[in-house]
């Protein structure tokens, strides 16, 4: 009776029976972590920048838009005319800071007023030198853009200094708006940067984008990029000396830190061979090393849920836990040995004796 009672006792989780038993009842796929497994899923899928949609109309533009502010320089050849210098010689007048009117409109002296908007900046030189044939002495003008209320893009959130960052022609990336903001407020893997491009949203951390080209994308005009802090957590639970929530760390931060960093399993209570990490995968990562027909398993908006189990008896385990790294809200279970419930129904015997001893002197 004793020993029947010993399977009604108390657990702090699942044994490694148990955690095998729910992945033949197929509640979740269960892969024992090999060579094979940490090459293909080893490292965790990442949120990416790279597939946002872009838009060739959206690309930094040379044209002049409302509200830019112009620079313009009226030159002639010969002394004596409209825009010559004071002393009488050959010259040319500067107008700075001139600004696009609300109906796109500029307006200089001799000139009147020109339609600029939509034009480049050679364009409008050749309305200025137009307008003014016949009045000035073979007029040459200059025009540059100084400030451009059309390519921009906006920084906000953790970083320095937050505000609207102008766009060169030759086309910037993410990191140097952020870079030009001020950096971000945290350390770049608890950096979350969430694009916003028409509508449509995109998120990375921003050591992903820094070690990762393909995240690091062409900005576009009024894209809208917030960076927050998020730190990625892993749940760590089970025979071990310090159970909780615990940070990554790094961005490559393994399966073998994250036990130790919590003072690794108690060596009186863990089974070694029960070692798992519970995962949300998707079922292209899966297919490269799952054997069963994944349409068995659940199917979830995260995911297919995924048991991996580490056999730290084995030596080779070590290694393949050093590699196989951990992603955000993973969580880790070490199970207790079942010498452990032995040792419960001992202690509940050792009382049962004494309880009788000591009836028995009385």
């Amino acid at each position: 009776m004793a020993l029947l009672a010993a399977c009604s006792l108390p657990r702090q989780g699942p044994d490694t029976a148990g955690v095998i038993s729910g992945a033949e009842a197929y509640d979740y796929l269960l892969l024992d972590v090999d060579a094979a497994v940490v090459q293909h899923l080893g490292v965790p899928y990442r949120n990416g920048l790279a597939a946002i949609p872009s838009s060739t109309a959206a690309q930094p533009s040379q044209a002049v838009g409302l509200g830019d502010v112009l620079n313009v320089r009226v030159l002639e050849a010969g002394a004596g005319g409209l825009f010559a210098t004071g002393n009488g010689g050959a010259g040319g007048t500067d107008f700075p800071a001139v600004v696009v009117d609300r109906s796109g409109r500029i307006s200089l002296p001799y000139v009147g007023e020109i339609d600029v908007a939509g034009n480049t900046p050679s364009e409008i030189q050749q309305k200025i030198v137009e307008k003014l044939a016949g009045k000035a002495i073979e007029p040459q003008a200059l025009v540059n853009i100084v400030r451009s209320e059309n390519n921009r893009a906006t920084v906000a959130g953790e970083v320095g200094a937050p505000g609207v960052y102008a766009l060169s022609l030759h086309g910037d990336r993410i990191s140097q708006a952020i870079a030009s903001s001020g950096g971000s407020r945290h350390a770049a893997h608890e950096t979350l940067v969430t694009l916003v491009r028409n509508g449509r949203t995109a998120s990375a951390y921003l050591s992903d984008i820094l070690l990762k080209p393909g995240n690091d994308i062409k900005l576009q005009r009024d894209d809208l990029i917030v960076l927050t802090r998020e730190p990625q957590r892993y749940t760590l639970s089970g025979a071990v000396a310090r159970p909780g929530t615990f940070a990554l760390e790094t961005t490559d931060y393994s399966v073998l830190e994250a036990v130790s960093a919590a003072g690794g399993p108690i060596d009186a209570r863990a089974d070694a061979t029960g070692v798992f990490l519970f995962r949300y995968e998707s079922a292209a990562r899966l297919r490269a090393v799952a054997h069963n027909d994944l349409a068995a398993y659940p199917q979830t908006a995260r995911g297919i849920p995924t048991v991996y189990r580490f056999d730290m008896k084995n030596p080779t385990t070590q290694f393949l836990a050093q590699s196989f790294l951990l992603s955000d809200n993973d969580a880790i279970y070490v199970t207790n040995a079942e010498s452990v419930q032995l040792a419960k129904l001992m202690s509940i015997f050792n009382v049962a004796v004494a309880t009788a001893s000591n009836a028995q002197d009385l």
